[in-house]
C-alpha cells in the first residue's frame, strides 16, 4: 500500500447488522494504520535489544524489538540460540536475519467446517548469505522503509579458524 492510499473502515450505527467481514475490515484498518505510522515516522530497524553474540558454539540473539520494512513489530521475548551455518554454504561470512511471521492457530469447528480462530504474531530467525538491508536508504539518521515484505538483517557473522564471531564493524539499522 502506498502511503498516500486512503484507508477505509466500517461505519457502525444502531440497527446495523455486524458480520465477520465488518470486524475483519475494522482489524485490517487498525493494523494498516499502525504499520503506516511505523513506516513513515520510524522507518525500520532495531528498536531495542536484539544483540547478537556467540555462546557455547551457538549464535545467540538477545530479546528485543524491531520494525520491518512493512511496519510490522518483531518481538523476541527470550534469548534465541541458533546453530552456526556450514562454512561451505556461506564462504566466510553470513548474516543473521529476522522476519515477522503470522501463524493461524486454535482450530475450531463450526457447522462442520474447521477454521483457525486466532492469528499469532511471531518471528523467524535464519542465518543466510544475504544482507536483506542492502539497497535501503539512510536519510537524516533514519533508515527509510521500502514497504516490501522481507527479513531484517541484524548482524553479520565472520568465520575464522576459531569459529564464527560477530563482525562488530557491521552496523544494523536502528530506529531512533
Amino acid at each position: 500500500m502506498a502511503e498516500s492510499d486512503s484507508l477505509t473502515r466500517p461505519r457502525f450505527f444502531t440497527g446495523k447488522l455486524i458480520i465477520a467481514e465488518d470486524l475483519a475490515q475494522e482489524q485490517q484498518y487498525v493494523l494498516e494504520k499502525l504499520k503506516r505510522h511505523n513506516r513513515s515516522l520510524h522507518g525500520f530497524g532495531i528498536v531495542s535489544g536484539l544483540k547478537v553474540g556467540t555462546k557455547s558454539g551457538k549464535i545467540a540473539v538477545d530479546p528485543g524489538l524491531a520494525l520491518d520494512c512493512q511496519g510490522n513489530e518483531i518481538v523476541i521475548g527470550t534469548i534465541q540460540l541458533l546453530s552456526p551455518p556450514a562454512t561451505a554454504e556461506t564462504r566466510e561470512s553470513a548474516y543473521v536475519n529476522i522476519r515477522y511471521v503470522e501463524d493461524s492457530v486454535d482450530p475450531v469447528t463450526t457447522d462442520g467446517v474447521a477454521q483457525d480462530s486466532t492469528t499469532k504474531e511471531s518471528f523467524a530467525i535464519h542465518v543466510e548469505k544475504e544482507n536483506c538491508n542492502r539497497g535501503h536508504r539512510h536519510v537524516r539518521a533514519r533508515w527509510l522503509a521500502c514497504g516490501s515484505p522481507h527479513a531484517l538483517t541484524i548482524a553479520k557473522l565472520k568465520h575464522s579458524s576459531q569459529g564464527w564471531r560477530v563482525d562488530r564493524s557491521y552496523r544494523p539499522p536502528a530506529v531512533k
